[in-house]
């Protein structure tokens, strides 16, 4: 390299380091009025930094500062972070408005979620989670509403990323469908690993269609299952109608390794359908091991 250009390249580093260090000073600056208590100049310093500066590790840092002041002014000067093309900056942006629990950010946030990827969706499940119900429901109305269009797997997405939190607005949404209306639902509950789904998916356990589907989904759920599954044995051990549902229900406690279930496992090897003591039989073998 000619020393023109080494001295070139020299004085772009200066400026470069110039420019870094006056927008961390800047920055300290209205860490310092935030500290005596002057938000609203801190606010306005940062989100200068915000929006003008060029250097993404300064926007980053005043988004943050801009999260840890808070209050509806620092979600206002959030919003608009959130169409940022800067997707790092975007990210601290949505972080920060879940930090400060900015709940007319609800709809944004989802609707972002439609194109987002990667972290933007992690930051977005997090933020949801923090903003609670405002946007909870919101996300599981337009889930819900979203019928076979494209949304409905973002959406589904988004809500694993939540987590949880969304088990009660996905059971509102369960009553008066059918399994298979509601089987992404159950995948969703599963995956939360709710005790609640267990009640939901023994509703239709008699149904010949997606019997069998509903026994494969309370194995998945594993012990959360076992005293919904027993409690729905002990009704029916005595009703000789219901060979079936013995069957499905004795496999998901064999399936599961329920020691809880040998009980009434024991009493229904002694049951007047072959099918059902051989169900017991055989789950009983894969409780104990012989």
């Amino acid at each position: 390299m000619k020393k023109s250009e080494v001295h070139k390249y020299q004085c772009f580093l200066i400026v470069v380091l110039i420019f870094l260090l006056s927008g961390c000073a800047s920055l300290d600056k209205a860490r310092s009025l935030h500290q005596a208590g002057k938000d609203a100049e801190a606010l306005e310093m940062a989100q200068k930094y915000l929006d003008d500066g060029e250097d993404t590790g300064v926007r980053i840092a005043a988004a943050n500062l801009i999260g840890k002041i808070g209050g509806n002014r620092a979600g206002e000067i959030l919003m608009p972070v959130l169409d940022d093309a800067v997707i790092p900056v975007k990210n601290a942006a949505i972080r920060n408005i879940g930090v400060i629990k900015y709940s007319p950010a609800s709809e944004k946030l989802i609707d972002i979620a439609i194109d987002a990827k990667g972290e933007t969706i992690e930051e977005l499940g997090k933020a949801i989670r923090k903003i609670g119900t405002p946007a909870t429901d919101l996300l599981a109305k337009k889930y819900s509403s979203s019928g076979n269009s494209g949304n409905r797997e973002k959406y589904k997405e988004l809500i694993l990323e939540v987590g949880p939190s969304m088990t009660e607005n996905i059971i509102k949404n369960l009553a008066g469908k059918s399994y298979f209306e509601n089987r992404a639902n159950f995948e969703i509950l599963i995956a939360f690993r709710s005790s609640k789904v267990a009640f939901w998916l023994l509703n239709d356990i008699d149904n010949e269609e997606v019997g069998e589907m509903i026994s494969e989904g309370l194995m998945k759920l594993g012990s959360l299952a076992v005293n919904d599954v027993i409690a729905e044995l002990e009704k029916r051990k005595k009703r000789p109608r219901d060979v079936t549902a013995k069957e499905r229900l004795i496999k998901v406690l064999g399936g599961i390794k329920s020691r809880k279930a040998a009980p009434i496992l024991e009493e229904l090897t002694k049951d007047d359908s072959n099918r059902v003591r051989d169900a017991a039989d055989f789950a009983l073998k894969q409780i104990r091991g012989f």
